[in-house]
């Protein structure tokens, strides 16, 4: 049986947050392979997304762990009241990109909102904080990266636009990764 939003204790919203980024991790990776050959260049965005998740995933662990031990419990969103079912578009091949991208949209503001909801009902002033960034960060990606950018350039860029910033130094693993730092110069946005 669903529980509701209301009734979760922090733990099990951590647990949920847990689950959701690993969920939303492995979409983009479903997403990444489904438009490698078509796409190569937004299925790399993808993969960038998908490693993103995977940073969140690991914030997360680290402040459960911290707060509440080792075992952490399996929830899912079919598990909570109020989520939206999901139509498993990243299972269909050949992937429409339109069709991954609404899909997309819909699961950036899901989770915007839900860590917005969830600050709500936490009282610890880690977990908060820790909530709040990640609901900056689905916010950011929603309001201000240009689509076809990934976080990583558009970051690089915002720094590069500022006139306190003298020199950015940004690693490189590969020369794909100098290409898109090369790239996230010449983006321009606003700077808030």
């Amino acid at each position: 049986m669903a529980k509701k939003f209301r009734d979760l204790s922090e733990r099990e919203i951590l647990a949920l947050a847990v689950s959701l980024e690993e969920e939303d991790g492995r979409i983009y990776g479903d997403f990444a392979d489904g438009l490698r050959h078509t796409y190569p260049d937004t299925a790399k965005i993808f993969d960038e997304m998908r490693e993103e998740e995977s940073q969140h995933r690991a914030s997360l662990i680290e402040t459960y762990r911290s707060r509440f031990g080792e075992h952490i419990p399996l929830i899912r969103r079919h598990d909570v009241k109020g989520f939206i079912q999901r139509r498993p578009v990243w299972l269909v091949r050949p992937l429409r990109i339109d069709d991954v991208r609404k899909q997309v949209e819909v699961m950036e503001l899901e989770t915007r909102r839900f860590y917005e909801r969830a600050i709500q009902h936490v009282s610890d002033a880690d977990v908060r904080k820790l909530l709040g960034d990640l609901a900056e960060v689905e916010r950011l990606r929603e309001t201000e990266v240009p689509r076809g950018v990934s976080m990583s350039q558009w970051a690089l860029s915002w720094c590069l636009q500022q006139a306190a910033v003298s020199a950015v130094i940004p690693g490189c693993k590969s020369p794909e990764q100098v290409r898109a730092n090369a790239a996230a110069a010449d983006l321009g946005h606003r700077s808030t």
